[in-house]
């Protein structure tokens, strides 16, 4: 059994002090101490420079709860289409820049820091193909955007011909500290912290989009956001039609007790992951953090339409039972105590889990989707698939959690830990034989899945498109994959 959460070990205290303390017989603690680490780090991610930038405030940075799954964002093909492709490479590319237009070649590698540093506010910096190596550290490379509405792109629209490389030896390839900076369709590969950090800047932000970026073996998360060091905020962003992956040789450069994961938000309001790919984040020793993980009072963010593929834990709203958090000016719990992520939606994903290293692993697969103090959360239609048994599907914990699990597919277990769930129409022990080729993640259903048809009808907006962008019928299938 994983034993990930249960280990009676004081919480909170260095991984130093906690291997000490507890001798082998502690891993239990190492999420806990995680959770202490990075909480921690929330104005200075893992000890990396956090960019001091101004920012246009632009105006009202909450976002608009009522949104829904169905109005704007990429214009996509199937997440897993008939090619085999993935999100990243079935979405549209970003149609022809206007306005201002800086063209960068791999030569000017050594002068991008500068250049986007000067960029006026509206300005379209697009890279030509090639290898940019940004591996003179954070002083020389690290680009710094700290003026809004700067976009950084590839001319050729493809992700794979523009790499920015920083050699394990940049902290941060990309800092984020401006309202409306766009990256998009680039790669961005071995940062000694993160390959994109975002950050509140002199005021608080809002409007950054990373769209169709790879992000290639972060030494810690891939992609950061947290509050600036001066507790300004960065909001009502969005990660859309990425690729995020560690790979073998990442792994062995991943540090601190397997400090990494895929994308990482703190105190971070109405932000969006959609369509996304994101495999690979686990450890030999080690837990690492989840491939899309919202917490220490974050709220209203969407996950919907995401593959996640051998990562040792999939989807998080909130982490443990305490800890910092956002204050709110119109308190939506009042009363309630500490909130780990208000409200928000968890809904058509892919998890899945069958590498053999994974599984071989210190902590082996822990969950596939997991709330801790998460208050008014709905987990709607996510498909969740495991080759051996993780410690759960779909758990939630802690007295505070109170939120709606419904029809979702898994093949093991859901686990109440504590937490209040509203459950109806969920299928646990679903058999590998139901899914297309979940060895692949590919988690639509096969035609004689028992599935089908078994799901509740939700209310109308809840969920009303699958992975796919299908509409669901009446008879709604269980899981993220509709049958048409």
């Amino acid at each position: 059994m994983n034993q990930a959460h249960h280990h009676p070990c004081v919480p909170l205290v260095s991984l130093a002090l906690l291997a000490a303390l507890c001798g082998t017989g502690c891993k239990g603690e190492v999420a806990a101490a995680d959770a202490g680490q990075d909480a921690a780090d929330a104005s200075d991610a893992g000890g990396d420079p956090v960019p001091d930038g101004s920012a246009d405030a632009g105006g009202d940075v909450g976002p608009d709860a009522g949104a829904d799954a169905g109005d704007a964002g990429a214009d996509g093909g199937d997440v897993l289409g008939d090619d085999g492709g993935t999100p990243a490479e079935t979405c549209a590319r970003l149609p022809a820049p206007s306005g201002t237009i800086v063209r960068v070649g791999p030569g000017q590698a050594g002068q991008l820091r500068e250049i986007v540093r000067q960029a006026a506010a509206g300005t379209t910096i697009l890279l030509e193909d090639g290898l940019y190596r940004l591996d003179g550290g954070d002083e020389q490379s690290r680009l710094s955007f700290d003026t809004p509405g700067v976009v950084l792109r590839s001319a050729s629209g493809n992700p794979e011909a523009v790499i920015l490389d920083g050699n394990w030896v940049t902290g941060e390839l990309v800092s984020v500290a401006a309202s409306d900076v766009t990256i998009a369709e680039v790669t961005l590969q071995r940062a000694y912290y993160h390959p994109i950090h975002v950050t509140g800047g002199a005021a608080d932000i809002q409007g950054v989009r990373l769209y169709r970026v790879r992000v290639i073996d972060p030494a810690e998360q891939g992609i950061k956001i947290n509050p600036s060091g001066a507790g300004t905020f960065a909001d009502r962003g969005s990660v859309e039609c990425c690729h995020i992956e560690l790979t073998d040789a990442g792994r062995a450069q991943v540090r601190n007790n397997c400090y990494t994961g895929g994308i990482d938000g703190h105190q971070a309001w109405g932000w969006t992951v959609r369509r996304n790919t994101i495999r690979g984040f686990f450890c030999g020793q080690g837990l690492s953090e989840h491939a899309v993980h919202f917490w220490t009072g974050s709220r209203d963010t969407r996950v919907e339409e995401n593959v996640i593929v051998d990562c040792a834990r999939g989807i998080g709203f909130g982490l443990g039972e305490s800890g910092a958090a956002r204050a709110y000016p119109d308190d939506p719990y009042p009363g309630a105590g500490y909130i780990g992520h208000y409200d928000g939606v968890i809904r058509n994903n892919f998890v899945s889990a069958s590498s053999a290293a994974l599984f071989a692993s210190e902590y082996g697969f822990d969950a596939g989707i997991a709330l801790e103090q998460a208050r008014g959360a709905r987990v709607f239609h996510n498909s969740v698939f495991a080759s051996q048994a993780p410690f759960s599907s779909i758990e939630w914990r802690f007295d505070n959690t109170q939120i709606e699990v419904k029809n979702n597919l898994v093949s093991h277990n859901l686990r109440e830990r504590g937490g209040t769930a509203t459950l109806a129409g969920n299928i646990e022990q679903a058999p590998a034989g139901w899914f297309v080729a979940p060895g692949a993640g590919d988690l639509h259903l096969a035609s004689a899945a028992a599935a089908r048809d078994a799901g509740v009808r939700l209310d109308p907006g809840s969920c009303d498109l699958d992975i796919d962008r299908e509409t669901r019928d009446d008879r709604p299938d269980v899981g993220a994959d509709e049958v048409r």
